[in-house]
């Protein structure tokens, strides 16, 4: 073997993606919206998408109806009519029952909607995540951080939130028309004169509504700008922190062994103080947006009864029309100013759909392709003209070698060289390189990694893999518990844990630690035998070879 300084040719690119544009960004998320009416699930889909819409279209036509109940109930309040106030009375309790019921089920059924979407787009994205294990090759380029969260929380994120919004789009539509309709009813013509010409334009209060709707949501955008970048942000480093603590938990015994709590605390704080101080700027930016909102807000309130109360002393309204109008006017502003209400919400859902059109950027992009695996009906593991390829213009050259069956080999080599790059090339994990490998297409091959790592689940499971435990009779895995000295564990054999934590890596007293068992193959993580025998190898066989297998002196 030999390491040279070159040029690597193929070598993955730098961490990072690509900025796009816009209208990239904007297929992308129609692509993301659109893909779960195409899926499987289809049926479900369109047929809660039209129930959604019906009982959204059923609330507003309750909330039309209430505005009518209030433009008669004032009337009559102010004409002292007792003989309609009982049946206005029960009319009232109608129609809030029934939008009570219509808001009901929209709940449940948006809830039902908002799981299975997410169902959906979660195990497509595991799926590709893990295919192929690109989990392993995004970890290892570093291209993007916090794969974990993108599935676990963007998405959730995005189901939950993108189809009230759409809801919401849809309801403001239907409410600005019909709002819109009963403020036309109400309204007078605005007269101006222009160059000795008298100008009528009628419907004032529609035309005051979709005015100050143009006006607050303009400057509510404006100033609410920042919340997106710095929501952003702060999706970054709260994913960042909990790795942290992911990490120190992961670590717990080495992190006690070497004392080094307060290094990870350093670094702990150290990740926190950034998350606190982008925390402060993002309050900062959200006092503006609530700010220019609540002044929206509470302008809008009033503003109805300053248009129309002038008329009402002059005799032209009656007080119902007055309060029906100030209803439509205030249900048609919300209407329309929904994208100003909601740019919290919408700021939120930006940054999702940010963070998922990035992680489906690094799961397509395409690794190094220069080192071929093939699988062949030889038991030998060969390679030839092998060369790894490294992030830092360094590469290492390994030829032709072959390990033919029953052959054991050491790698030795200063660190970092790259004798796990070897193991991984070999395991078809290292692609950025040059070369032939070819491994066994019969059989099963296991590679034991430097950290131990057995699957969460049973213990059954955890023996069995990467087998199915259902092949195994549980007699048959307490019998090889017996043999490696674990029939302790026998009655714990279908407990769920986290079991490369419950057992010990390896002691004198317990040798070997712990045992793998498919399709009749055997192979310990652990070799510490007891003294005087060495191994400078791990050691992989089948039953009933089992006494073949000896310790070297």
């Amino acid at each position: 073997m030999s390491m040279s300084n070159h040029t690597v040719k193929g070598a993955r690119p730098l961490a990072g993606l690509p900025t796009v544009s816009i209208g990239v960004r904007i297929r992308h998320f129609l692509k993301l919206l659109t893909s779960y009416w195409l899926s499987s699930d289809w049926m479900f889909a369109w047929f809660g998408v039209a129930v959604l819409l019906a009982l959204q279209s059923a609330i507003v036509y309750t909330l039309v109806m209430s505005n009518n109940w209030q433009h008669s109930f004032y009337n009559i309040i102010q004409n002292k009519q007792v003989d309609l106030f009982f049946p206005l009375t029960i009319k009232f309790f109608l129609i809030n029952g029934c939008h009570g019921l219509a808001s009901v089920f929209n709940i449940y059924i948006s809830g039902m909607f908002t799981i299975r979407w997410r169902t959906f787009l979660t195990m497509e994205y595991v799926a590709r995540w893990m295919r192929n294990n690109g989990f392993y090759s995004m970890e290892k380029a570093t291209v993007i951080d916090n794969p974990d969260q993108r599935i676990a929380e963007d998405i959730k994120d995005f189901s939950s939130t993108i189809l009230q919004t759409t809801l919401s789009i849809f309801s403001s539509i239907t409410s600005g028309i019909s709002f819109g309709y009963l403020l036309w009813n109400t309204a007078a013509p605005i007269r101006f004169l222009i160059a000795g010409y008298h100008i009528s334009i009628p419907g004032d209060m529609l035309w005051y509504s979709l005015l100050y709707t143009v006006l607050s949501t303009t400057v509510i955008i404006w100033v609410g700008r920042p919340v997106i970048s710095r929501t952003m942000r702060q999706q970054h480093l709260e994913a960042d922190f909990r790795f942290g603590l992911v990490y120190v938990r992961r670590n717990a015994e080495q992190i006690a062994f070497l004392n080094a709590a307060p290094t990870e605390q350093q670094s702990l704080r150290e990740a926190f103080s950034h998350l606190r101080k982008n925390y402060h700027r993002l309050i900062l930016a959200q006092m503006g947006l609530h700010a220019s909102q609540d002044v929206s807000n509470n302008i809008g309130q009033v503003l109805p009864l300053f248009l129309t109360i002038p008329r009402y002393f002059a005799g032209a309204l009656t007080f119902g029309d007055v309060m029906a109008a100030k209803d439509a006017f205030i249900r048609m502003t919300n209407s329309l100013g929904v994208f100003g209400a909601s740019f919290n919400g919408i700021a939120q859902q930006v940054a999702n759909v940010n963070r998922i059109w990035a992680f489906d950027q690094a799961l397509d992009q395409k690794g190094g392709t220069g080192i071929q695996v093939i699988k062949e009906d030889s038991g030998a593991i060969s390679a030839r003209d092998l060369r790894l390829d490294f992030y830092h213009n360094a590469s290492l050259t390994i030829g032709d070698w072959t390990v033919l069956p029953g052959q054991r080999w050491v790698v030795v080599g200063p660190s970092g060289i790259g004798k796990s790059s070897t193991m991984r090339a070999i395991a078809g994990l290292w692609p950025d390189g040059a070369g032939v490998v070819q491994v066994p297409s019969q059989g099963l091959t296991m590679f034991v990694p430097q950290r131990l790592y057995l699957p969460i689940g049973t213990l059954k499971n955890a023996i069995c893999f990467p087998g199915s435990p259902d092949e195994y009779d549980d007699d048959l895995v307490i019998s090889l518990l017996s043999v490696v000295g674990l029939q302790k564990h026998a009655q714990r054999l279908h407990e769920s844990h986290s079991w490369a934590d419950q057992l010990s890596r390896g002691s004198s007293n317990d040798w070997p630690s712990s045992v793998f068992c498919s399709t009749g193959r055997i192979a310990w993580s652990s070799m510490k035998p007891p003294a005087p025998w060495t191994w400078r190898t791990r050691c992989i066989f089948t039953p009933p070879c089992l006494s073949a297998c000896r310790p070297s002196p």
